[in-house]
């Protein structure tokens, strides 16, 4: 018996890095795991392996920018599980690019997917939420939440957006019985960190250099954050932006030492 036992779980984004390490967990820890992806087919090997290690998953396609296929999904989920007791709102995009060279495409795409979809999976879960006891919100924001870096105004403007809107759902929610949090990572082993470093936008070595703990996180680091805040352990603690970065952010330098 896990501490999510009889629990369900929505995560946004779940077919592959975080998502797919969050809702591993969650299952693990016993919750029954809806995993979003823009299609359910992407999120089939993840059900697969929670179903294999005795879990229980479904998958579902959602454009999670778009409030008519919220709204129908949450409403499906409801139907196959009940309500939601706990939404990872990890869905995220990043498209780096100078600001004078940024198309307003780009800046759609990721304010869409990084900071709009919090807004609407989160309103669509706390509607759930409100009359049966309450629930948990986590939300992944990122360390470019609070740091700048050239080419990536949009993703750093939505990030600092997805640090707020914790901060105000939280407020308004806890009275209902509703804890909102984000967990903020700094550079974790993912896809979307290799795509980048593949596509030459960063380099492997430079970041892990960067970092005082010389290393990158892993997702499964991440994933057991958002397990404790979604848990009994966490119970008086909403609004909190939990940075895990390996020191990045409070070494605050570019560069230092050789290795």
């Amino acid at each position: 018996m896990g501490q999510f036992t009889d629990k369900l779980a929505i995560v946004t984004g779940a077919s592959r890095g975080l998502g797919k390490a969050i809702a591993l967990e969650l299952a693990a820890e016993g919750a029954r795991v809806a995993c979003l992806a823009t299609r359910a087919e992407n999120a089939a090997a993840v059900v697969d392996e929670i179903i294999a290690a005795g879990g229980s998953a479904r998958a579902y396609g959602c454009r999670v920018e778009n409030s008519a296929e919220v709204t129908a999904t949450f409403a499906k989920v409801h139907e196959d599980f009940g309500p939601v007791a706990i939404l990872v709102n990890n869905a995220g995009l990043s498209r780096p690019m100078l600001t004078l060279e940024m198309t307003e495409e780009n800046w759609d795409q990721q304010m869409d997917i990084n900071a709009k979809s919090i807004f609407l999976c989160s309103q669509a879960a706390a509607r759930q939420m409100q009359g049966n006891g309450g629930g948990n919100i986590i939300n992944i924001g990122s360390i470019l939440g609070r740091n700048a870096f050239p080419a990536t105004l949009g993703y750093c403007a939505s990030k600092a957006a997805t640090d707020q809107m914790t901060r105000v759902m939280a407020i308004e929610w806890a009275r209902l019985g509703i804890r909102v949090n984000c967990v903020a990572p700094g550079y974790v082993q993912t896809d979307l960190v290799d795509d980048l470093a593949h596509e030459g936008k960063l380099t492997l070595k430079d970041l892990e250099r960067r970092t005082p703990m010389r290393r990158l996180g892993t997702a499964r680091e991440i994933a057991r954050a958002v397990v404790y805040l979604a848990s009994d352990d966490a119970a008086f603690v909403t609004g909190e932006v939990l940075v895990i970065d390996g020191g990045w952010t409070a070494f605050g330098y570019y560069q230092w030492g050789k290795s």
